[in-house]
């Protein structure tokens, strides 16, 4: 049952791609989502054995990674965490493969598209499941690829080329980050399985957990958008609707804060990366609230609350509240799928268009998808009751019981504020403000097939009750609540989410008379500021990747490629060969007078070089013999450049009946050159009053006497000169 909620969404996705022209588009279609369906089912069944009944399992399949310098099993963990990831992701994922069935009917390439969201969803699966960081790097990289895949699923879109590249590209940053985790884990613990790991935490330096608590953030920040790393999620809109659903929903940008959830014991041992993941989760909720307020993208505006409400599962892992932050996943998972396959369902409708200046009016027209958009807009805010309520406030609740956090606490409240305005907004420009709408297009707007709706009735009854339903079950895993926070400080969230939904009503309505910010020097300003994104993308292009760039084309293009790849390429050596032939074959005149001539020159040059060589072999064998001679007790070096250079010049040097070159052919082929050698050393080293127990040592370390040759020889030389 473990490996089979694995095995089917890979099943799927592998026949649909391979066998799809046979398939079909019905095929593919029918085939992948009754596999998804399976897969569901048995996550159903996991989360009760698991989390209900408290039972964690452990599988180890086979050993993956065997060396001297890491180990890494390919294994499964089941445990509270991977079973409502589990359940979160595979009921999203076949919501969305039955909604796609009827969204992508009119694309020639179904089988492929259903075949990249089965693989999306198999890779999201293996990252939950994994037992051990790199396993869960596969599932990491593998969900990376397939929203490269997705985002790209149009070709010939080059807005859709461009978001990929950028969203592939980002994510390499925090890819990075996390590589570099695992290393600094690696070489702090030796170990990369969660269990061998979380047991002995405790027993590294507290510097060196933070170091890797920060790695593991960089990658967090990576994936789940967050503050700096977030410009590629509001790019990757350019794919299908029901690609953004999945991954804002319950795929991609979750990874992040699972990974934080995962990795809390690590984190629980660095208490400044957990300040700045606070810090950062909480600016992101901000920044991305205060931009979505100004956006007309009616995708972009669901793109950045998603961003926001990232921020918020982020801001919630800093408080050191895990439970509370994959509890706010799985509510957003519900009512961000609605709002997405909801606008999805309205961008149908209307030809395709996602200008909300240019819809208005279609309430009338397609009243259930506004329902539908209602009710993920008021789980977004955090409406009582629903199922944003349970999690958001709770955090906020949270932050604000953490006095030194309390920066938090406020900047979440305002962020809530803001997404009940820009919630509204939403709601009031597309289905309330008067029509802006081509009259063919307004006329033509209706409802999908149940293909369409029926994804839609299961999310909203998700965004309605999940939250009430599931909320004893999580609070039991992690929560104490403090009495000491005041019933003001409770309700200020939904204060000021009705106070900002009411703002953005009163100021979209009567705008034309009360509302004139944004032709004002001021309000240009701030709307232009807001509406690039807080001009990071500017930044981010204009100081690092354009010095990139240039740092690239000066050194790996004009430096490199358009300089020594050029001298010692194939073109500069056959320049060279081309050359050279020339002057040569300038010499081969064909007279034999200039052959003789040439001949002659190199004979002389031959001899004066052998006269020359000779006079200076003599020159220096003579200075060394001297030189050896004089010293008492000889240098060993000495002694050594001596018999080094008699030995390379080849030449026979005698002292006192000892010939040197008999040395290197040690041992002697007779008794009687082993005899003369030996004699020829005593009487030198007593001519010289040289002690024999110097001379013993002298010529051991000049190798005189060759150790390596045996024993026997050895002790027989010694005692030769002892004699």
């Amino acid at each position: 049952m473990y490996i089979l909620i694995l095995l089917f969404p890979f099943l799927g996705s592998s026949l649909s791609l391979i066998t799809g022209r046979t398939l079909g588009k019905l095929g593919a279609r029918i085939l992948t989502s009754s596999c998804l369906i399976v897969s569901l089912s048995l996550s159903v069944l996991i989360f009760y054995e698991t989390t209900l009944n408290f039972s964690t399992t452990y599988i180890k399949l086979w050993r993956w990674l065997d060396s001297d310098l890491v180990t890494a099993d390919f294994g499964l963990q089941f445990d509270p965490l991977t079973a409502t990831m589990l359940l979160v992701v595979t009921s999203v994922s076949t919501l969305v493969h039955i909604f796609s069935t009827a969204y992508m009917e009119g694309d020639p390439h179904v089988p492929r598209f259903m075949s990249y969201l089965s693989l999306f969803t198999f890779f999201m699966i293996l990252l939950v499941t994994s037992d051990n960081y790199p396993q869960l790097f596969i599932g990491w990289e593998g969900v990376g690829l397939c929203s490269y895949l997705l985002i790209n699923f149009w070709l010939t879109r080059i807005e859709a080329n461009r978001a990929a590249i950028k969203a592939m590209l980002v994510n390499r940053v925090g890819d990075i980050g996390f590589v570099l985790a695992m290393l600094a884990i690696w070489d702090q613990f030796g170990c990369l399985d969660f269990v061998s790991l979380f047991n002995i935490v405790g027993l590294s330096p507290s510097d060196s957990i933070t170091l890797i608590c920060l790695f593991l953030f960089i990658g967090a920040v990576g994936k789940s958008a967050q503050l700096g790393l977030h410009t590629w999620l509001p790019d990757a809109m350019e794919g299908p609707t029901p690609v953004s659903a999945l991954i804002h929903a319950a795929t991609m940008v979750t990874a992040g804060v699972f990974l934080l959830i995962r990795s809390s014991p690590l984190l629980e041992q660095a208490p400044m990366a957990l300040m700045v993941v606070t810090i950062v989760g909480s600016l992101t909720a901000f920044m991305a609230a205060t931009v979505g307020l100004v956006q007309n993208d009616l995708k972009k505006v669901i793109a950045y609350s998603t961003c926001s409400q990232l921020g918020y599962m982020v801001m919630a892992c800093g408080l050191s509240q895990y439970s509370i932050s994959l509890f706010h996943l799985m509510n957003h998972a519900f009512f961000k799928a609605l709002l997405f396959l909801s606008a999805g369902s309205v961008i149908h409708a209307l030809a395709d268009e996602q200008d909300m200046r240019k819809m208005g009016g279609l309430i009338k027209s397609i009243p259930f998808s506004y329902t539908m958009v209602v009710i993920g807009s008021l789980s977004l805010m955090g409406f009582p009751y629903l199922t944003g309520f349970y999690s958001k406030d709770l955090i906020l609740e949270l932050a604000y019981d953490q006095y030194y956090l309390a920066f938090a606490h406020w900047l979440g409240v305002f962020s809530a504020l803001l997404t009940a305005a820009y919630s509204l907004r939403l709601v009031y420009l597309t289905f309330i403000s008067n029509t802006n709408t081509k009259k063919e297009i307004f006329s033509d707007a209706h409802e999908g097939s149940w293909n369409l709706t029926l994804p839609l009735i299961l999310l909203a009854l998700g965004s309605i009750f999940v939250g009430y339903l599931t909320k004893e079950i999580i609070w039991s895993f992690q929560i104490t609540f403090s009495p000491i926070i005041p019933t003001s400080i409770k309700l200020m969230p939904v204060i000021f989410s009705l106070f900002g939904a009411g703002a953005a009503v009163v100021l979209y309505h009567y705008s034309s008379r009360i509302f004139n910010a944004p032709t004002s020097p001021v309000g240009l300003a701030g709307y232009t500021f807001l509406y690039s994104a807080w001009q990071f993308n500017y930044i981010i292009n204009h100081f690092l990747v354009q010095n990139v760039w240039r740092l690239g084309h000066l050194i790996t293009y004009r430096a490199l490629d358009k300089g020594i790849v050029e001298l010692i390429g194939p073109q500069e050596i056959s320049k060279f060969v081309i050359t050279l032939t020339q002057g040569l074959s300038k010499i081969q005149s064909g007279l034999i007078t200039t052959y003789a001539l040439g001949f002659f020159i190199a004979l002389v040059l031959l001899c004066g070089s052998v006269m020359l060589a000779s006079e200076a072999e003599d020159v220096l064998i003579a200075a060394l013999e001297e030189s050896i001679a004089s010293q008492n007790p000889p240098d060993v070096v000495t002694l050594q450049n001596h018999l080094g250079l008699a030995y390379y010049l080849e030449h026979t040097v005698t002292l006192h009946g000892f010939d040197i070159m008999d040395y290197f052919s040690w041992p002697p082929a007779s008794e009687e050159t082993y005899d003369k050698v030996c004699l020829g050393i005593i009487d030198w080293a007593v001519e010289n009053d040289v002690s024999l127990v110097d001379m013993e040592g002298l010529l051991k370390t000049a190798g005189v006497i060759p150790t390596g040759f045996g024993s026997s020889s050895e002790d027989e030389a010694v005692d030769l000169l002892w004699q």
